[in-house]
């Protein structure tokens, strides 16, 4: 599945993300995610000049187990209150996991990709939001 380019009218105020990034969202119970993340050298080589970000949705230890192998700087993880504006906002964008969105220079979403994510969807992804 390639990566889809977000359009529309942009919200009043909308929330800001991490510019030129990749946000891979994961959560312990889900499967593919724990794939997805012991792709995340390739992925993060597939983004170019973009961030992997990695993003969080659960939290306990499973989580903390799961993302023992991410780098911390490689991790998002916003608080309660804006986790909230996150899922209204992007997470209800898909059915499920895995699901990846790309934020452009602006700090706002450009692309997203539902399904693994691989170094060929991270570039599509990348692309879409140059062009």
């Amino acid at each position: 599945m390639g990566a889809l380019l977000l359009a529309g009218a942009a919200p009043a105020d909308p929330v800001r993300y991490p510019a030129r990034a990749i946000l891979l969202f994961v959560a312990s119970w889900c499967a593919p995610c724990h794939g997805e993340l012991r792709q995340l050298p390739a992925i993060t080589g597939g983004a170019g000049t973009y961030r992997v970000l990695v993003v969080p949705i659960d939290r306990g230890r499973a989580t903390d187990a799961m993302l023992r192998g991410v780098a911390a700087e490689q991790v998002w993880r916003p608080d309660t209150a804006r986790m909230a504006e996150v899922r209204a906002e992007l997470l209800a964008k898909t059915a499920g996991l895995p699901f990846s969105v790309a934020i452009g220079g602006d700090g706002r979403p450009c692309a997203l990709h539902r399904g693994g994510m691989t170094a060929a969807s991270a570039r599509q992804m990348v692309e879409a939001c140059r062009g």
